[in-house]
């Protein structure tokens, strides 16, 4: 069995440490992706030595990053974004809304941010009005509504469509009650 080998981060690596963090990972993950991507170096005494050279320039970054994050964040917070999707019939979509097409509707308003920082736990699969949270750094969340509509401009409005399978929900309720 291979051991773990101690390696200095030298970038911020997604699920596995900060810039200066020394972080134990397997020899192939360390030899095959983080040394070639210059994302760590080998932790020895000279590296060890270069932590906290290392710990300042992330906590310079961090705070920059953080700054311009709450920035954008003030930028999102409260938009309002409009996806036309095809439907099927009633109210269920033909595909489905994902992070691309969320992420390609805040481009077209102007806000250009990465797909890994829209949090959608699953698909959206129906019209309607979806709270969407996007995490632009640790600890700043910003929220956006997102309003899917349907593609086709003869159909009837997100509104009378609802009403409509409410209206249908309720009488198959009552049916079953008598």
């Amino acid at each position: 069995m291979a051991r773990n080998i101690e390696v200095l981060l030298t970038k911020n690596v997604l699920k596995l440490g900060s810039m200066g963090d020394l972080v134990n990972v397997k020899p192939g993950y360390a030899r095959n992706y983080l040394f070639p991507s210059g994302s760590a170096i080998p932790a020895n005494a000279a590296a060890k030595r270069q932590i906290e050279i290392l710990r300042e320039r992330a906590a310079v970054q961090s705070a920059q990053q953080k700054e311009q994050a709450e920035v954008v964040k003030k930028q999102l917070d409260g938009m309002s974004i409009q996806i036309e999707a095809n439907v099927s019939h009633d109210d269920q979509l033909f595909g489905s809304v994902g992070i691309r097409d969320i992420v390609s509707a805040l481009a077209t308003s102007g806000v250009t941010i990465d797909q890994k920082q829209v949090h959608l736990h699953e698909s959206i699969r129906q019209l309607g009005t979806y709270s969407i949270k996007i995490e632009l750094v640790k600890d700043v969340i910003a929220t956006i509504s997102l309003e899917v509509v349907n593609k086709d401009p003869e159909a009837a409005g997100l509104d009378e469509v609802l009403a409509e399978v409410t209206g249908a929900e309720e009488e198959t309720a009552a049916e079953e009650e008598s």
